[in-house]
């Protein structure tokens, strides 16, 4: 008999010894199983046991989950060549089966990213599908960016990359398009444009302010005394800014005169520049239509003598369309627009069509009669000529979405005199 066998009945009979004679010499399964299972296992050759077993029909048969909390894993695993294991399982097939998000719970992430090679990571995933799933702006604001740039060489940077190769691959237009970059300089021409135009207003306004003055000192008047400008402009302008924009120390240095009154210089140079604008246009114009008829159907407008009144009828039409269209739509001439001027109702209200028509027919008597229609304005309390009393209406300074603004030294001289603008208290802040 093999020595494993005769172990084994040696075992058998010791138990059965120990069951003493009130049991009968019966063995009980459990007891000989918890006193002989161990040391039938050391003697046991249990390897050529398992060879011999179908070990997956016995795993079908075994409660694994109770079979793995009765078995310390741990220990296990430090015996297994875990990598070879990896080589025989699904690994894909594992992770379908695995809570991920749990696992990670458990896992020490930057231990992991310490033993694995990231860049061969990275060969392998599709960046932009994991960019995709990505919070970017998450990730941004927990990175210390200023570290990050101070670990980067910035010139072996720049002497590694192809430059011509970069921009060539750049839209450098759409790139300025997207950067507002014409919206820019668009703006900055602008506002450099404005402010030489409002500087050219505010010498006028000077002029404008000064002859006034000197025409009520002759006329024996007090020139505070007159009306600055029609009661709708000037209702509530107590405390109003003038530009959100500018400093308080430029809003009290230069005194605001948005509404009032404009003096004869402004107005005599928009009218001057009007006649000269209008007669460059209708002469462009008439040399174009004519070209075009002549090049069309052979047709020649007659320019003797005898053709001179039909010309002037068609220059005074043109003339009246002039100053009657623009009023009526904008309240102004082109130039008139130039300078800062726009007419309005006696009472400041926006002009009327048929006011502004009466206007533009009586304006041409303020220039034949030797300009008196014009002079009017000077002795006039509200400044206006003979046409604004025909039609009811008045000339006012506008400068669009910009405050009209006396100089600074103007306003400054006026303070120290005491005399402030027309129908304006002095202020006690306007000064230096």
């Amino acid at each position: 008999m093999p020595p494993r066998s005769r172990l084994l009945l040696l075992l058998l009979a010791v138990q059965a010894k120990q069951s003493g004679p009130g049991r009968g010499g019966r063995l009980r399964l459990g007891s000989l199983t918890g006193s002989v299972g161990n040391r039938v296992i050391e003697e046991v050759d249990v390897d050529a046991i398992v060879q011999r077993i179908d070990v997956d029909a016995l795993l079908a048969r075994i409660d694994v989950d109770a079979l793995l909390a009765r078995v310390d894993v741990d220990a296990v695993l430090d015996r297994v060549d875990v990598d070879r294991l990896l080589d025989r399982v699904d690994v894909d097939r594992l992770l379908d089966r695995v809570d991920v998000d749990r696992l990670l719970d458990r896992v020490d992430v930057d231990a992991v990213l310490d033993r694995v090679e990231v860049d061969r990571l990275l060969d392998r995933a599709d960046v932009d599908r994991v960019l995709s799933r990505v919070d970017v702006d998450a990730v941004a604001s927990r990175i210390d960016l200023d570290a990050q740039i101070r670990r980067v060489d910035l010139d072996a940077a720049v002497a590694q990359a192809d430059l011509d190769v970069a921009i060539a691959g750049v839209d450098v237009e759409d790139l300025v398009r997207r950067a507002g970059i014409p919206e820019l300089i668009a703006e900055s021409t602008g506002q450099a444009a404005n402010s030489a135009l409002d500087l050219a207003r505010r010498q006028l306004v000077a002029v404008d302010v000064g002859v006034t003055r000197l025409l009520q000192r002759l006329l024996r008047r007090d020139p505070g005394a007159l009306a600055p400008g029609p009661p709708l402009l000037l209702t509530n302008r107590e405390g109003e800014g003038q530009d959100p924009t500018l400093s308080g120390s430029r809003t009290r240095a230069r005194a605001e005169v948005s509404g009032y009154y404009a003096g004869p210089a402004s107005r005599i140079l928009a009218f001057a520049g009007d006649v000269v604008a209008s007669a460059a246009v209708f002469t462009a114009v008439t040399v174009t239509i004519s070209w075009l008829l002549a090049v069309s159907v052979g047709l020649t407008f007659d320019t003797t003598e005898r053709a001179g009144p039909v010309w002037a009828v068609a220059l005074g039409t043109w003339y009246l369309l002039w100053w009657w269209a623009t009023v009526s739509v904008s309240g102004r001439t082109p130039v008139m627009s130039l300078v800062g001027l726009k007419v309005v109702d006696r009472d400041g209200a926006p002009v009327r069509t048929r006011r502004a028509l009466l206007r533009a027919l009586v304006q041409p008597l303020s220039v034949v009669l030797f300009g008196v229609g014009f002079a009017v304005m000077l002795v006039d309390r509200e400044r206006r000529a003979f046409h604004d009393l025909a039609s009811g209406t008045a000339v006012v300074y506008d400068w669009g979405g910009r405050p009209a603004e006396l100089p600074a030294p103007i306003t400054r001289w006026l303070a120290e005199r005491g005399g402030g603008l027309p129908g304006r208290p002095q202020a006690d802040d306007q000064g230096s």
